[in-house]
């Protein structure tokens, strides 16, 4: 049996390639797949939209992963940088993994990263202290408090417009 088919004939593989090789896929664009998030680079004007983003994905995964407890996922998450850009990570890795032009195997490369990432969550959170206390139930982190998490997404607006002006001074 060769690569390309078996030896009656069947030669699927090439005409797949053929098909692209002709531009039969060419209606398909693929910069509607978004890239990875780089959250050090979201402009002050996105990150309010970029942390609800995260914030209601975050929530849903739980909702569908009854492992993220606590012990995952401290109820203060978002406090801890390497939380926020692990889950982000996460959150592309999923996006671009279930994506249309996605190949079929993408999903378990997914679920392969959930693992990673939340054996390296577990041990993160293990090392905090508003995680290192065990606690019964609730199994899921409880939401943050609506006005501490304002005043966070607030202050994290306010710093990367300090650092958009001072890079626009040192560039001018």
């Amino acid at each position: 049996m060769s690569e390309l088919g078996d030896d009656d004939g069947d030669r699927r593989g090439e005409d797949v390639f053929g098909e692209l090789m002709l531009g039969v896929y060419d209606d398909q664009d693929l910069d509607e797949i978004p890239g990875a998030t780089h959250w050090p680079e979201i402009p002050a004007v996105e990150v309010a939209e970029k942390w609800d983003e995260l914030r209601a994905w975050v929530d849903q995964l739980q909702g569908r992963f009854s492992h993220l407890d606590h012990h995952v996922l401290p109820r203060c998450w978002w406090r801890h940088n390497e939380h926020v850009e692990a889950l982000s990570a996460l959150r592309d890795h999923e996006c671009s993994s279930f994506a249309e032009t996605a190949p079929a195997t993408a999903p378990l490369d997914w679920f392969r990263a959930l693992t990673d990432v939340t054996t390296l969550l577990r041990a993160w959170t293990g090392e905090l202290s508003c995680g290192a206390v065990h606690q019964d139930p609730p199994s899921h982190t409880n939401p943050p408090m609506e006005e501490e998490w304002e005043r966070f997404v607030q202050a994290d607006i306010d710093h990367r417009q300090q650092v958009e002006i001072d890079r626009s001074g040192r560039a001018g």
